[in-house]
């Protein structure tokens, strides 16, 4: 009988491996994609914590960690420093070994590991936070042509009863299955995520302020403003997650419209006279006829962002009720001397009004063309007054409730910060398939995750 059951369990888990791998093929954002992974990578074969770590020319950077143990005992995981650590890429650490090596390897006790192999377990941090990584499987990411692009790490897997147990053959079958479909979603989005920097570069290269770190700030502070305001207005778990999964894509093209217009105009350093002002404004009408014909739910979400980021909730932003086409008012939408009529309110998508309040904070903490930097007490204090004006209240509401992650979005994206360092890319002779790496401490879920990094990192 107990055969029987344990047979039924493992074809219960096979399949749900199965299901888990499918669905990751639906997710197109690196980070949440990143954090099912692990996750799910864990609950496969209860592990307590894990690790994903990916590559970068000859290092290896962590991208997220998650640990059951220490987010219980952290009261507040948003108060713990971010941290960005970064192995050697050599074999004299599991991590290394296995992403050179590019095969799975096990290792049940780590005070057994011998002094004469090629690896060696770094306790250190393990010592600080009085979490001990025991039991360790450590699994090679590989992308299509044969390219090592990270390593998955699981920790301590437990039993029934709470106690690690060590990972068997099952495990280790169950986890190879497992990061070859884990391995192509990545690959997937990165490229997509890539694609979309260099997007945002072709934008700098006209306009010097929309720079990649900027769309990067302004893509983080959108999704966390978007996260709060979601679960306060209590919207279903599975559409906060779609929505999530496109919003930092499609914020970072919020100005994409802006190639088109002269750079005598992008890069004036005084007010803009009435004809300039017309031509800056038309970027949003330039940029919307890109997504007009939208063929997926990104292409449509990064359309109404486009179209609506400067529309303000008095009604006095723009473009308004037009034509994207020709720039006319809509039929019933001509105000006092045919002028257009603004959209006004919850008139404007809940997406653009989230992107005017992350863009204009933005501009407010950072150095432009046309003013220095403010600090940060006075960013906020403009953005509330210019709540139930410019702003939606309750997206104001959102960012003053997110104020300790807006610094460290600011600190992980700064103005100098290279495209290499963006989009994680390394010299071609040194990695020859280069990825993007963002760790980004924005969402609810990656926050959490800061509170056991210190204990993962470097195994």
């Amino acid at each position: 009988m107990t055969d029987t059951c344990d047979l039924v369990s493992d074809i219960n888990r096979d399949r749900r491996a199965g299901r888990l791998a499918a669905a990751l093929n639906e997710l197109t954002d690196v980070d949440l994609l990143l954090e099912r992974v692990l996750s799910d990578a864990r609950a496969l074969v209860s592990a307590e914590a894990g690790s994903i770590y990916l590559r970068r020319g000859d290092t290896l950077v962590l991208a997220i960690s998650q640990n059951s143990y220490l987010e219980r005992i952290v009261m507040e995981a948003s108060d713990l420093p971010f941290l960005n650590y970064i192995l050697k890429l050599d074999r004299g650490s599991l991590a290394g070994y296995v992403a050179l090596e590019r095969k799975p390897l096990v290792v049940n006790n780590t005070m057994d590991i011998d002094l004469d192999a090629p690896f060696q377990h770094n306790t250190s941090i393990d010592n600080s936070t009085n979490y001990v990584c025991q039991s360790l499987m450590t699994l090679p990411l590989v992308c299509a042509p044969g390219e090592t692009m990270g390593v998955l790490q699981l920790i301590n897997p437990l039993d029934g009863e709470g106690h690690i147990k060590g990972f068997d053959e099952d495990d280790v079958a169950l986890g190879k299955f497992y990061v070859q479909s884990a391995s192509m979603a990545m690959e997937k989005a990165m490229m997509l995520r890539s694609m979309t920097i260099r997007s945002v570069e072709v934008i700098s290269s006209h306009d010097p302020q929309e720079t990649p770190a900027h769309a990067q700030r302004v893509a983080c502070v959108a999704t966390e403003l978007y996260e709060h305001w979601s679960a306060r207005r209590r919207v279903p778990t599975s559409e906060r997650f779609r929505i999530l999964d496109m919003l930092p894509l499609a914020a970072m093209l919020h100005d994409v419209g802006k190639m088109s217009i002269p750079g005598a105009v992008l890069t004036k350093p005084g007010r803009l006279d009435l004809n300039e002002r017309a031509l800056m404004e038309a970027h949003v009408l330039i940029g919307a006829r890109l997504f007009r014909k939208a063929r997926t739910p990104l292409d449509r979400l990064t359309f109404q962002i486009i179209l609506d980021h400067h529309e303000r909730w008095d009604g006095q932003g723009y473009p308004g009720w037009v034509d994207i086409d020709t720039g006319l008012p809509l039929p019933g939408r001509a105000g006092p001397g045919g002028r257009v009529q603004g959209k006004k309110g919850e008139d404007i998508s809940i997406y653009g009004r989230i992107l005017a309040v992350a863009d204009v904070y933005d501009a407010l903490v950072s150095r432009k063309t046309y003013k220095d930097s403010f600090d940060e007490s006075l960013s906020i204090q403009i953005m509330e007054q210019e709540s139930g004006h410019h702003f939606d209240p309750e997206v104001v509401e959102s960012l003053l409730a997110r104020r300790k992650v807006l610094r460290k979005i600011q600190d992980r994206f700064p103005d100098n910060l290279e495209t290499s360092d963006l989009a994680g890319e390394a010299p071609l002779a040194k990695a020859p398939v280069a990825y993007p790496v963002f760790i980004w401490p924005c969402r609810r879920g990656w926050r959490a995750m800061e509170t056991c990094q210190r204990a993962t990192s470097g195994r």
